[in-house]
């Protein structure tokens, strides 16, 4: 509310300001008698060269130019001061939510099991339960971690080259819970497994958490310059408006899905970073099932292939 009100604010100074010397043009260049007074008083003649008139106009819209560039500097100043403010405010909001809801959880069970003697399955429940949010607690420090490494340009990177369908399958056979496999001819590239990997377990994250229930799934294809891996989900397509911000840094969509889960806006962030440093960039594509035959989302991770 008040960085709204700083913007309105804003405006209206520099609309007054903008107004004032526009008015000043009109008046210097109306009032012509002045100027053919004054230039009798220094001349002895009060015809005015065509060379004096312009001379006053262009001093005129000189001084409007330079006064709009610099309105225009300091506003979008400004406006980059209250955005990165507003990031910092959502920032500090989130991670209170991402670090607080894990910590009670484990709190809570640790205490249980301190406290109480339970049977061998709750027990096996209750310990499953804090090994999982210690998961999304380790998780979550990692994409910071990734993400300052991002920003300072350190993130390092060890390429090397690796059959492409070897590594897909294997992380199939890793990931823990059901996937839609659907791999498709053989290459190899040039790749940094650990990185690729944790871009493909954000995609796959992703799809789990918003795919209202649907098994994601997960591809690949080659051709002989490039190769595709992509995951797609059933959830609710992505309009077009977010096709871009998604993949911005701490950028969540405005809706209950997104509030609903946990996440501070830097997986796919983190993805579109990878997917730079493999040469290659990362595509969103959302459909309705009227429109294309199926319904949700899918990522489509492009990078080259050893030729």
């Amino acid at each position: 509310m008040k960085t709204a009100f700083s913007i309105v604010a804003f405006v209206l100074a520099a609309g007054m300001v903008i107004t004032l010397l526009v008015f000043w043009n009109v008046y210097i260049i109306s009032d012509y008698h002045t100027i053919k007074e004054l230039y009798l008083v220094t001349h002895g003649t009060p015809e005015v060269p065509a060379t004096g008139r312009w001379t006053v106009l262009t001093i005129g819209i000189t001084f409007l130019s330079i006064v709009l560039v610099v309105l225009s500097i300091f506003f979008a100043a400004f406006l980059r001061s209250a955005r990165f403010k507003q990031q910092q405010k959502d920032f500090v909001n989130m991670m209170t939510h991402e670090l607080k809801l894990p910590m009670s959880s484990i709190q809570l069970f640790a205490q249980t099991l301190r406290q109480r003697d339970l049977p061998t399955s709750e027990r096996e429940r209750f310990l499953d339960a804090i090994l999982n949010d210690c998961s999304r607690l380790n998780l979550l420090l990692d994409h910071l971690l990734k993400s300052q490494q991002i920003e300072r340009g350190k993130l390092p990177v060890s390429l090397r080259r690796q059959n492409l369908r070897e590594f897909m399958e294997e992380f199939a056979r890793k990931w823990p819970r059901p996937l839609v496999v659907r791999i498709a001819g053989e290459a190899e590239a040039q790749i940094d497994p650990i990185l690729l990997d944790l871009a493909i377990t954000n995609l796959v994250n992703n799809a789990e958490k918003y795919g209202r229930g649907s098994v994601p799934e997960l591809g690949l294809d080659t051709d002989s310059r490039e190769a595709r891996i992509s995951v797609r989900d059933a959830g609710a397509p992505i309009p077009k408006k977010y096709s871009r911000k998604i993949f911005k840094r701490f950028f969540r969509m405005p809706n209950r899905d997104t509030r609903r889960q946990s996440g501070v806006g830097l997986g796919l962030y983190i993805v579109k970073t990878i997917a730079h440093l493999h040469d290659g960039h990362i595509d969103l594509a959302s459909a309705s099932a009227e429109g294309e035959g199926w319904k949700g989302n899918r990522f489509t991770l492009t990078i080259p292939v050893c030729r």
